[in-house]
């Protein structure tokens, strides 16, 4: 029986696992994910902010701070995440402005 790249995602045990195997299960997890390709890139950008802030954003410290802590530490990563934080957040939003100009023309619809 041939094994699927979900039956791998599944079999996958990270805790153990190199960078190159937990990249092949990230990889399988996207592959066999049914968002579209935008979604998978604005899923893992928004994964890749966070985990660059995770050591810094603990209880008590706000975004702001996170992010200076960040600077603080490892400059060239805080200059990628103001990078992409702009185009992340404008799709973010553009994306709920979406959703609910949809369910606007929804309602009205019903009222018909």
């Amino acid at each position: 029986m041939a094994v699927t790249p979900r039956r791998r995602v599944l079999r996958y045990e990270l805790r153990e696992g190199s960078a190159d195997h937990v990249l092949s299960a990230l990889a399988d997890l996207l592959r066999v994910s049914v968002l579209p390709h935008e979604e998978r890139v604005q899923l893992l950008g928004g994964a890749f902010v966070t985990e660059a802030l995770r050591p810094y954003w603990v209880d008590g410290v706000s975004p702001v701070e996170a992010h200076e802590r960040l600077r603080a530490a490892n400059p060239e990563l805080a200059e990628v995440i103001e990078a992409m934080a702009p185009m992340l957040l404008g799709r973010s939003e553009s994306r709920s402005e979406a959703q609910a100009a949809l369910r606007f023309v929804e309602a009205l619809l019903q009222r018909r």
